[in-house]
């Protein structure tokens, strides 16, 4: 008997090594897709697979293109096989179906046995609580099971995108936790599912399953949306966890006619909110320590607006995307055409400093005209009016300084061998006095450092700064200072080539300051 049940290795067993192993397991298909954007001229597009084993563990299988006429028509979503023989390597993919470190490769030899056992699960769903990806500060590359009740729905949204026709719905779920519900985009065939279920099933409470979606932002706030090809739509199943999960409903008070509220789509999350509910705090010293993309709360003074990065750029009026300036046109990569005419926005480098460090914080349109009171448009147009010189800062930028600001700000990681390996973006900023009081209360930072101006921290070498005036004190720089200047200028103007509004403005050396994107 002992033999019979440890004859099959477990998934949470499989490593790399060593090469001359062979794995034997028992697993069932989960899920099962096809690749075809990976489709080789004349080849069949490569099957990828989830697998699960009776103790839930979890495993990607990937079947190469050159083996697919072998086991294609073997292979099935659902059913049990014995799986024998195979390649394991490291997992690299982009988005990770499974938290195993490696993924299984089908060779040709590899032996697929179809076999009847109900020991193994039928699902192997891992529901991440609400509150876990609410707090996430970064859009993480392992996909997510979460299940809710359905508690409103947006309308659907249908649009163009590069000339083929898309649409989307916005759900937020329920996992009567007591806490913020989930924002769940849908979209295309998902969306339609969903639609068609509610319109042919009337019912007052639907549970909601989404298997393997991925973690995004939304207005500022986390929340999931399903895949092209990995995830897996599940309403009012009999699975046990459907089951589990109606019955916490069925001992909640009833509504009566309440049924799923509609969801106004877009509307933002209040700034309370966001900075003292919904998002991770960190020093400024905490974030330049961070080495991935992530979003994080702070508080800080500006006490420099870097004028050598400029303050605006050429706007797509359309999408806001940066242009690129090509024979007296404007061309919008994003939206695919010529424009005779562009959009001026703001794009500023401000220098913000907090009781730990400082560092240049990047200013884009939208939060730059709500403090500064104008629009780039106009401000550019008033520069042009007065005649001040074309590429000067004008004065009302240097309204921004010495105003402390609690930030909701995004970090984007570049070359991590560069000066500057990361750039901060500002998504959201206030100084509204109670809020920042409240977060000051909340994450208690040495106020007292925070609003003292420590000239010293202005000095530090940790970001773009005005080397202009650095320079002043000393005329002739060493050689490292100036390999310092020369790579944040460098980081600065790869910067610009690399993002539209998410986009800045870059200068050329006949003055203009024109938007390059790839």
């Amino acid at each position: 008997m002992r033999s019979l049940i440890f004859r099959y290795d477990l998934i949470k067993c499989i490593n790399a090594g060593p090469a001359h192993k062979v794995w034997k397991l028992k697993v069932r298909v989960i899920r099962l897709w096809t690749v075809s954007q990976f489709a080789r001229s004349g080849m069949k597009a490569p099957i990828e697979m989830v697998v699960l084993d009776e103790e839930g563990d979890t495993i990607q299988c990937t079947v190469k293109d050159i083996f697919v006429p072998i086991f294609e028509g073997l292979l099935a979503e659902g059913n049990v096989y014995v799986v024998t023989n195979f390649g394991v390597a490291l997992n690299t993919i982009k988005f990770k179906p499974t938290r195993h470190e490696f993924r299984i490769h089908f060779k040709r030899d590899t032996i697929v046995r179809p076999v009847q056992d109900s020991s193994v699960p039928l699902n192997g769903f891992n529901f991440v609580p609400f509150k876990t990806i609410q707090s996430e500060s970064k859009e993480d590359g392992y996909l997510v099971d979460v299940i809710g009740q359905l508690a409103s729905k947006g309308n659907l949204v249908e649009f163009t995108r590069d000339g083929k026709p898309s649409s989307y719905i916005t759900i937020e779920l329920d996992d009567l936790e007591g806490g913020q519900k989930l924002r769940v985009t849908l979209w295309q065939s998902f969306a339609f599912e969903l639609l068609k279920y509610l319109e042919e099933h009337p019912s007052l409470t639907y549970v909601v399953i989404l298997q393997m979606g991925k973690m995004k932002f939304y207005s500022g706030v986390m929340g999931v949306s399903n895949t092209n090809y990995n995830s897996k739509l599940f309403i009012n199943v009999e699975f046990p966890a459907a089951r589990d999960f109606f019955a916490r409903v069925n001992k909640l008070d009833p509504v009566d006619g309440q049924g799923i509220m509609p969801l106004v789509c877009g509307q933002p999350v209040s700034d309370e909110e966001d900075f003292l509910r919904l998002s991770v705090y960190k020093t400024i010293a905490d974030i330049k320590e961070h080495n991935q993309d992530a979003v994080f709360v702070t508080a800080g003074t500006i006490k420099e607006v870097e004028t050598e990065f400029g303050w605006w750029y050429k706007g797509c009026k359309k999408c806001r995307r940066g242009l690129r300036e090509l024979d007296k046109k404007y061309f919008c990569p994003n939206c695919i055409r010529d424009y005779g005419f562009y959009e001026p926005r703001y794009i500023i480098h401000i220098r913000v400093i907090d009781h730990t460090d400082a560092a240049s914080f990047v200013l884009f349109d939208g939060e730059a005209a709500k403090f500064l009171g104008v629009s780039a448009k106009d401000l550019r147009q008033s520069c042009v009016t007065k005649g001040v010189e074309k590429n000067s800062c004008p004065e009302e930028i240097h309204k921004l300084r010495d105003i402390k600001f609690i930030f909701k700000v995004q970090l984007k990681m570049r070359n991590l061998n560069s000066y500057e390996p990361y750039v901060i973006h500002v998504l959201r900023m206030t100084n509204e006095n109670s809020l920042v009081s409240a977060f000051l209360d909340k994450y208690n930072p040495d106020t007292g450092l925070l609003s003292h101006e420590n000239s010293e921290l202005l000095s530090l070498s940790t970001g773009p700064y005005n080397t202009s005036k650095a320079c002043e004190s000393e005329p002739t720089p060493s050689p490292a200072v100036d390999e310092k200047h020369n790579s944040k200028i460098l980081g600065a103007k790869k910067h610009i080539e690399e993002i539209g509004e998410e986009s800045v403005s870059s200068k050329s050396k006949k003055g203009k300051w024109v938007v390059v994107e790839d």
